[in-house]
């Protein structure tokens, strides 16, 4: 089983979203997986120019010289692909999405009506499965149905699955360390450590560990105070 992170955070390995990826493929290691974390930030990946050169031109390649032959390489190759992103503008990172545009050479650019709804003809026979992780300073779940959408319309184009959904609020208080946060942050990793055991071992992942996930952290009363607290106590500095 190999499993691949396509991660969109501007804060690559001290972002709050890679503390849960770590989590997550840390159960997936122990199942047996074999993971790659991929950091877009530090990739070279221009825009997509509408060009269409990668469906007649040269179909299936882009015409830009950038890293992204590579990516989808890596993409095409892997049986899982963990996207993951912070929360940015309800959907995901701008980093993310350009990523996710340059993917246009995997399909064929003919039509096909699935479902009363339109698509594009796959360009090869398998597409690998999906998994989204996402974290967002807000405290409510709902936060999250944007990019629930966006997720499930990018596995219909593409003729794959959503396996599995880490979205976790109040994602600030990943990277906190007080000893009241302690075990309710253990509690949390070591249920997307499991998740990832699950997913690989037994294709899918128990419902009370993603009903948790839904659950805050801490109540959001107490959390909206403290973090408006700690913005006055920043603001102050440069008063």
């Amino acid at each position: 089983m190999k499993i691949t992170v396509f991660n969109g955070s501007p804060r690559k390995d001290n972002g709050n979203t890679h503390k849960i990826v770590k989590a997550f493929l840390n159960g997936c290691k122990k199942a047996g997986a074999k993971s790659e974390n991929i950091f877009l930030v530090s990739k070279e990946i221009n825009h997509c120019m509408g060009c269409f050169n990668c469906w007649i031109k040269i179909p299936g390649n882009c015409i830009q010289k950038d890293d992204m032959k590579e990516l989808i390489t890596k993409f095409l190759n892997s049986d899982i692909i963990v996207f993951a992103t912070p929360l940015y503008v309800d959907s995901v990172s701008s980093i993310l999405k350009k990523f996710l545009e340059r993917l246009l050479p995997v399909v064929d650019p003919h039509f096909e009506r699935v479902n009363g709804e339109t698509r594009h003809v796959m360009r090869f026979e398998k597409y690998p499965d999906f998994v989204f992780i996402s974290n967002c300073a807000y405290p409510e779940y709902s936060q999250f149905q944007v990019l629930e959408h966006f997720s499930k319309r990018l596995a219909r184009e593409l003729n794959t699955n959503i396996l599995l959904e880490i979205f976790r609020t109040q994602g600030e208080l990943l990277k906190e360390k007080s000893v009241f946060l302690k075990p309710i942050l253990k509690k949390f990793f070591k249920s997307v450590e499991n998740a990832g055991y699950q997913l690989i071992k037994e294709g899918k992942v128990d419902q009370n560990i993603i009903d948790s996930w839904k659950k805050p952290l801490i109540p959001i009363d107490l959390y909206l105070r403290k973090a408006n607290e700690y913005w006055d106590k920043e603001l102050k500095k440069i008063e």
